[in-house]
């Protein structure tokens, strides 16, 4: 229950973040409007104006959302209960600083483990021969003891 609640948590503050923001463009745009109405700011100065404030809101944007990229990466690794979560989160960080050109292999290491079979490496040819083997073994046993069962029933 506390987990689902932290989560909940985390997803208002981000959607908080954004509902700010463009509640912030919407204000800086109804007081431009509002300006040309009352005719203090003439058109071509309120389009100025506009454009500079929606470029920053732009750039901010995009910083935003690249931070917040860098660390998919590590939400999968904790969603996979990975080994080395502490790592690619540190890694992540990282990325930041080489413009995200170690990203992609944060990402792939990050895919790699999985708690139900962990890194998924497929297995080599005596390994499934050695299984075969096996397997073969256990089921001859198991017709063995099936036959003598029915051999002590028909007598």
């Amino acid at each position: 229950m506390r987990e689902r609640v932290r989560n909940l948590g985390k997803t208002l503050f981000w959607l908080t973040k954004w509902l700010i923001a463009v509640a912030v463009l919407a204000a800086i745009l109804g007081a431009g409007i509002i300006a040309v109405r009352r005719s203090q700011v003439d058109f071509d100065t309120f389009l100025n104006y506009f454009a500079l404030g929606l470029l920053v809101f732009v750039l901010v944007t995009l910083f935003y959302g690249i931070i917040a990229i860098h660390d998919v990466p590590y939400e999968i690794a904790k969603h996979r209960n990975h080994p080395h979560q502490d790592a690619i989160h540190a890694a992540g960080w990282v990325s930041l600083f080489t413009l995200h050109a170690i990203w992609p292999f944060l990402w792939i290491w990050a895919m790699l483990y999985r708690p139900d079979r962990g890194w998924g490496m497929a297995q080599t040819g005596e390994d499934k021969a050695q299984n075969v083997m096996t397997s073969v073994e256990m089921l001859s046993k198991r017709v063995a003891e099936l036959e003598r069962r029915i051999k002590k029933e028909v007598r």
